[in-house]
């Protein structure tokens, strides 16, 4: 027992500083968004798929993604459905705050790929939603596509049948390059078919998604297109980390 009131004091004065060195629970660092804080976000983003699968590894600090990786069935990214859709981003950092707002707002990203299986009825209905080509009917050729339909050529409707291919360049659009043009079965010239192809084009644009993705594949199949971020699409999937099926052409 003390009877010293200096000693008594001094008691005092060391527990004080204990108590203020002491962590405050308020100080604690916010705990990485995983997964579940992940799937309403990109839920809206794709459409409201009905089969969504997201495997997200964060990183050192709040937002930051060693890995994400998303797989969806029947997804839609800028009016386009997608059947089957893979993509993953490495090295992702999004901004945590907003995230939790339901707002995918990426600062940057390492690198990033995607996969997808697009039916041609897709396709087709996307280029009716736009009302650039209105009744439109796709159809394979071959590798080529051949599109039917009614544009508005110098303000009147006109009957067009288009033969060409889906090109891209490794940016988040897709474009059709016309080989032929017929107006009411009549052949025409490169100079119209160049202003007609100007006028529908681009067919998708993804620049306005959160995620940037570099398109550079579009292939035509038997069931529809290919989508990829691969120029190739006989190598190994770079998208489809865990995905739970493995995509084929």
């Amino acid at each position: 027992m003390m009877t010293n009131p200096a000693a008594r004091w001094i008691a005092i004065w060391m527990l004080g500083l204990a108590a203020l060195a002491a962590p405050h629970p308020s100080a604690a660092a916010p705990q990485p968004a995983g997964g579940e804080t992940l799937r309403p976000v990109f839920s809206r983003l794709l459409g409201g798929p009905p089969v969504l699968r997201i495997n997200a590894v964060p990183g050192p600090r709040d937002g930051a993604y060693n890995q994400i990786g998303v797989y969806a069935e029947h997804a839609a990214i800028q009016g386009l459905h997608i059947d089957q859709l893979w993509f993953r981003l490495v090295g992702a950092d999004l901004d945590a705050a907003q995230l939790r707002r339901g707002t995918l707002q990426v600062r940057k990203v390492q690198s990033s790929a995607i996969y997808g299986k697009v039916s041609r009825a897709s396709v087709q209905d996307l280029l009716n939603h736009e009302k650039t080509v209105t009744d439109v009917t796709l159809t394979a050729d071959g590798a080529t596509t051949v599109a039917t339909g009614t544009i508005a050529y110098g303000g009147v409707p006109t009957h067009v049948t288009m033969r060409g291919t889906f090109q891209v360049s490794g940016v988040p659009e897709i474009f059709f390059h016309l080989d032929a043009l017929t107006v009411d079965a009549l052949p025409m010239p490169g100079a119209v078919a160049a202003q007609v192809e100007q006028q529908i084009n681009p067919v998708v644009d993804l620049r306005n998604w959160p995620v940037s993705f570099a398109i550079r594949m579009f292939r035509q199949t038997s069931a529809g297109f290919i989508l990829s971020s691969q120029p190739d699409d006989t190598q190994p999937c770079e998208a489809c980390v865990g995905a739970p099926v493995q995509p084929t052409p």
